[in-house]
């Protein structure tokens, strides 16, 4: 019996992927790995030889993305990520026509928001779109309150003053911004006092944890037809 397709555009950090990928196949999910974000790319090859297939491409190249979602013609049923990787109009039209193989069903995140992807055109299509809201609050917290704690008590001022030979007072703690992308400018940045951090403050390895296996598990019973409990967004 032919198993479903699924295609990791990234996939889980570190020690995480294997058990991410453990749960996939758990599910009887037939697995393609986009290696371009994995820690240890030969090692992964290496272990999971056999059991999962390898690409490597740029996920945030659109026509790319696009190329791998259709090869020759086999498509996928789902598409997961980690980052906001843009899921498009153009994507999803390509990923669902009706040429392929096995059209796309499913688009998961392993974390919260789904602003990545047209909703609108998921929508057309019949794609659900699901994602893990929740599984970094915890770190988002500890997060947000250790921001606040370096603010109160001048961590930023101090370590420039220390780097520096100078004085400043803090001015703002910032961990997401509007756009973020390789070339992106902030007014904040270069300001002094401003705590700055790339958007990592639900990043610790439980909260990865957590929003992948359970982006694992959304995809499986969407694709079972069990959306009892499954957050979907946009239908």
């Amino acid at each position: 019996m032919e198993r479903t397709r699924i295609l990791l555009l990234d996939a889980a950090p570190g020690r995480l992927l294997d058990r991410e990928l453990e749960r996939l196949l758990g599910h009887g999910l037939e697995i393609t790995l986009n290696l371009r974000r994995v820690t240890d790319p030969a090692g992964a090859r290496a272990a999971w030889a056999g059991r999962v297939a390898f690409t490597d491409f740029d996920l945030f190249d659109e026509s790319a993305v696009i190329s791998e979602t259709v090869r020759g013609g086999l498509g996928h049923h789902a598409v997961k990520s980690r980052a906001g990787v843009p899921l498009r109009a153009d994507f999803l039209a390509a990923a669902t026509g009706p040429a392929l193989a096995h059209r796309l069903r499913v688009i998961g995140r392993a974390g919260a928001g789904t602003d990545h992807v047209d909703l609108d055109a998921a929508a057309r299509h019949g794609v659900a779109v699901t994602h893990t809201p929740g599984s970094n609050a915890t770190a988002v917290a500890e997060f947000a309150l250790a921001q606040l704690l370096a603010l109160v008590r001048n961590l930023p001022a101090y370590d420039e003053a220390s780097h520096r030979g100078r004085w400043s007072a803090p001015a703002a703690a910032v961990d997401t911004f509007a756009h973020e992308h390789a070339a992106f400018t902030s007014p904040l940045f270069g300001l002094p006092g401003a705590l700055l951090t790339p958007h990592v403050a639900g990043m610790t390895e439980g909260a990865m944890a957590e929003a992948a296996l359970r982006c694992a598990d959304h995809i499986a019973a969407l694709l079972a037809g069990r959306p009892d409990g499954v957050p979907v967004v946009g239908r």
